[in-house]
C-alpha cells in the first residue's frame, strides 16, 4: 500500500501471521516456514513452466535504453529508465499450449511514473495484441491491438482487487479457445470472449518511465 494509506494489505496480512505463529512456536521445536507458496502447487493442469529458474535462456533479457532486465537466482528484474515511458516487453523464448492458464506474482519496488506491471499474450511477431496491466496506483487495465490504437476492453482507475502502491500482486491469465478469464489475487476480474483472439506470444510487461518490478514467479499450464 501507499504511505498515506492507513489499510495494510491482504498480503502483508498474510506474512504478519505467518511469521507469529513462527515465534509461537520457536521456543518449543523451532520453526521454519515458506513465505509464499509456488503458484504450480495451484496449478490444475500440466506444468510448463515452473519459476524463472532458467531464465536467462527462456526470457529476452537485456539492456535497452528504456529497460534492463536481469536474472537473479530464482527472480527476474526489470527497471524502465527515464526513457523508458511505454511498456517494455521481456519476451518468453517458449512455445504456449493453445489452451493455457499463465500465473505471475510481483512486486513493484520502485513506482515510477504511473508505474505498473503485467502480460501480454497473443503477440504475433513481438506485437502485442493483448495486455493485462495493473498499476500501483490500484488500476487494473486489459487492452487489445489490431490497429494503430489499442482499445480498452476493462480499465477501471481502482480495482478493488489490486494491492496498491509498493506491493506483491498475483495475475492469472487463463485462456481456452477464444474465452479469456482474468484473475488478480485469485479474484475474478473479468472474463469475456473474443472471436479475434489467436494463440502466440507472451511477454512479461513493465509499464511508467523509472519503474521497477521484481517478478518472483511463474506457472505456465496447459490446459489441453
Amino acid at each position: 500500500m501507499s504511505a498515506s494509506s492507513p489499510t495494510v494489505g491482504r498480503s502483508a496480512l498474510y506474512r504478519i501471521g505467518a511469521i507469529l505463529v513462527c515465534i509461537a512456536a520457536a521456543g518449543l521445536a523451532g520453526c521454519s516456514f515458506e513465505p509464499t507458496e509456488r503458484l504450480s502447487r495451484k496449478a490444475i493442469g500440466t506444468v510448463v513452466v515452473d519459476g524463472f529458474a532458467d531464465a536467462s535462456s527462456a526470457w529476452s533479457l537485456g539492456e535497452t535504453r528504456y529497460w534492463k532486465a536481469r536474472a537473479t537466482g530464482d527472480v527476474i528484474d526489470v527497471a524502465n529508465t527515464p526513457l523508458g515511458t511505454g511498456v517494455s516487453p521481456i519476451w518468453f523464448s517458449g512455445e504456449l499450449p493453445g489452451d493455457f492458464q499463465v500465473s505471475v506474482r510481483a512486486t513493484v519496488r520502485k513506482e515510477g511514473l504511473d508505474g505498473g506491471w503485467g502480460v501480454e499474450f497473443g503477440a504475433k511477431g513481438r506485437k502485442f495484441a493483448y495486455r493485462a496491466l495493473v498499476y500501483a496506483s490500484g488500476r487494473f487495465c486489459l487492452d487489445r491491438l489490431f490497429d494503430v490504437y489499442p482499445e480498452f476492453i476493462h480499465c477501471i482507475p481502482r480495482q478493488p482487487e489490486v494491492e496498491a502502491g509498493t506491493s506483491t500482486n498475483v495475475l492469472s491469465i487463463r485462456v481456452v479457445g477464444q474465452e479469456i478469464e482474468i484473475k488478480v489475487n485469485d479474484q475474478d476480474v473479468v472474463t469475456f470472449a473474443d472471436d479475434r483472439y489467436e494463440p502466440g506470444e507472451l511477454s512479461l510487461a513493465v509499464a511508467g518511465a523509472g519503474t521497477s518490478v521484481r517478478f518472483e514467479d511463474i506457472a505456465v499450464v496447459s490446459l489441453e
